[in-house]
Formats: structure tokens, sequence, C-alpha cells
């Protein structure tokens, strides 16, 4: 499939999640990038985790309209797509919100370095969790989402997993 971004492939994002699976987690350590073959961002991995950019749409300047509607439309069906192939090998899901941290009250230090590197990116789209699910590496928690920084950036659709359950963060005063 292609209409705005980088070609979609479903099969490719589940392998994709599948790589992640079997990778080692690091224990500790400060978050690392993984450099594009382009220029930017194509990952990251950290304390118990790893993220991996799935899908982007292609940059959008001025003010939304219907070609910034297609691609939303797009971009929610590419999401659709990867989280039923995904509930047909693991089950439903559950949404995790992201709402405490987009409310900019959650402090980084006491959360998931997950949660920390997905708010790097100010990629605050709902997570679909499933888990835990086996891995190579033993049991795991996997997540994807879809993500816009601003209604300029493109549309991201991440895949990350995890050595700890992803639960959802209160926002203070819950």
């Amino acid at each position: 499939m292609k209409a705005t971004g980088t070609p979609f492939d479903v099969g490719q994002a589940v392998a994709a999640v599948d790589a992640l699976l079997a990778e080692p987690l690091p224990a500790s350590g400060p978050t690392q990038w993984e450099p594009s073959k382009e220029e930017g961002w194509s990952g990251s991995y950290g304390a118990g985790f790893r993220l991996k950019l799935l899908w982007e749409s292609r940059f959008y300047f001025g003010v939304p309209g219907p070609e910034w509607d297609a691609a939303q439309a797009e971009a929610d069906e590419y999401l659709t797509a990867l989280t039923r192939a995904l509930e047909e090998r693991w089950g439903p899901h559950r949404v995790v919100s992201m709402r405490a941290f987009l409310m900019g009250e959650v402090d980084d230090e006491s959360v998931l370095p997950l949660f920390a590197e997905l708010r790097a990116f100010d990629l605050y789209g709902e997570l679909m969790v499933w888990g835990p699910v086996a891995s190579p590496r033993g049991p795991r928690w996997a997540a994807v989402s879809l993500s816009q920084c601003d209604e300029d950036a493109p549309h991201m659709m991440v895949a990350g997993v995890t050595d700890v359950p992803i639960e959802e963060v209160d926002e203070p005063g819950d």
C-alpha cells in the first residue's frame, strides 16, 4: 500500500515487531538512538526497552485540509491492519493512554524509559498493548502506536517492546 508516505506492508511490520521481540534489551544505561539509512531516527533502545519506527507518512506544510485528512485516514487504516494482525497472534489488545504525558504533568524520572523516549519525540498516540507475549528471550510486552507531534509533521507508527508491563500512568490528582 502507498498513498501519502513510505510504503506500508503489514507483513513487514509484523516481522519488525518479531525482530524487536528477539533482540536483547539493555538492563541499564542511557537511551541510544538508531539512525536511519536516510537522515533521521529509526528507533531507540535503553534500559529494558526497544522502540522502532515502522512507518512514516510524508511531511505536510500549512493548514490541515483534504490532503491531511486523507493522510490521517491512511495512517489509521495501517494501524488497524497491524493491530488486527497482532490480535490474530496474541488476542485482544489493551489501550494505554498517553494523555498524562500530553498534559505535561508527568515526571520522566518516575516512568518506564519507554514512555520517556516516546515523550522525547512528542509521540502521544494511544498504545495498543499486548503482554506478556512469548519471545525467544522470555516474556515481553509489545505495543504499537500512531502519533503525529504536530499537524505539519509526518504520522509515525512505532512499535515498542519491554521486559516489564506497560501500564497507564495516572494523571496527577487521579
